[in-house]
């Protein structure tokens, strides 16, 4: 059987290597004006997707992480548990730790979110963008407001994660691609930091570390299973990965007992799979510190006031424009 597995390694080399290389040349004869929501994935990635035998089209997971300003793309092996194809950096992002509260307030939200085909939006001023599904049931059930939080193009954030173009335009092939696969949505969870024991800790005065149990619950729950964590909500919050069943209503009394479901992996094939990731890294800016905005306050803003404005990049929309024009407030066109 070794030499069949040998067999099929070589098979699977000699068709990432075709792929690059008609790849490369395809591109090379790409016009100049193609259209980013249209581009491809990279030939690299295509490549190492074939070479760790998961499909192209395989569902997606995305984590990010405010402090590390980083997000990651996960995708599906047949078996059901989750690989980590690649971890691009995230240029900007709005305010500081802590969940998004208030329209204007300039904060990046902290959830689980998920995005719709109908959030997909190719025609953004920002290159590229696609809705999160801010504010989801249970931010609305607690009175927290604003609306259009994307991930998008250009480098400038007073409320979305920004990416650099380059970035962004893979980061949403993978979304445009799971979505036109059949999947219904895309899983987005948005986290403070990298919840490990010694975060918590770095992190255990600050004020939003009450909203963080059921992040720091799903956080652990993936790294036992790499499955993403089946989020529910009632009595005003989230419960993850419930033994009983729980709907999405936030509102609705929780019940008396809710207990747990998940499917650990064993230490040895948790480490089997760590090793067979693609794990591939974008390198990037990242114009946000978390460190450097602990004492940072959310200004407020009334209706027809003018919003912050991040700096400007040459050649592109006046910051005159609001929130809005990032995304943050801007109704998005179905398509």
């Amino acid at each position: 059987m070794r030499w069949r597995w040998h067999l099929t390694k070589q098979a699977l080399l000699l068709a990432a290597m075709v792929l690059v290389a008609g790849s490369a040349v395809m591109q090379s004869r790409a016009r100049a004006d193609e259209v980013a929501a249209e581009k491809p994935l990279p030939s690299a990635i295509e490549a190492a997707l074939i070479m760790k035998e998961i499909v192209p089209e395989a569902p997606v997971y995305i984590r990010v992480f405010k402090e590390e300003s980083e997000l990651e793309v996960w995708k599906a092996r047949p078996n059901g548990r989750y690989a980590l194809v690649k971890t691009f950096p995230v240029c900007n992002w709005g305010g500081t730790l802590g969940p998004k509260r208030v329209m204007g307030d300039s904060m990046s939200p902290e959830g689980f979110y998920r995005v719709t085909p109908e959030g997909l939006k190719p025609d953004s001023k920002y290159h590229l963008a696609f809705n999160i599904g801010y504010p989801n049931a249970l931010d609305r059930a607690l009175g927290r407001t604003g609306a259009y939080i994307m991930v998008h193009g250009d480098c400038r954030s007073v409320g979305c994660f920004a990416m650099s173009d380059k970035y962004i335009e893979e980061i949403y092939a993978f979304v445009r691609d799971a979505l036109n696969a059949g999947e219904p949505s895309i899983p987005i969870h948005v986290f403070p930091f990298r919840m490990t024991a010694e975060n918590m800790k770095r992190h255990s005065e600050n004020e939003a570390r009450a909203t963080w149990k059921p992040l720091r619950e799903a956080f652990d729950d993936f790294a036992r299973t790499r499955e993403p964590p089946k989020i529910g909500m009632c009595g005003k919050r989230y419960v993850v990965n419930a033994l009983t069943p729980v709907g999405n209503d936030p509102n609705a009394d929780c019940p008396a007992v809710i207990g747990k479901r998940i499917a650990p992996l064993s230490p040895r094939s948790s480490k089997r799979l760590v090793k067979a990731d693609p794990r591939l890294e974008a390198q990037g800016p990242k114009l946000k510190s978390a460190e450097a905005n602990l004492g940072w306050k959310a200004p407020m803003f009334a209706w027809g006031t003018e919003s912050a404005t991040p700096s400007a990049r040459p050649g592109k929309p006046s910051q005159n424009e609001s929130d809005a024009a990032l995304g943050a407030m801007q109704p998005i066109v179905k398509r």
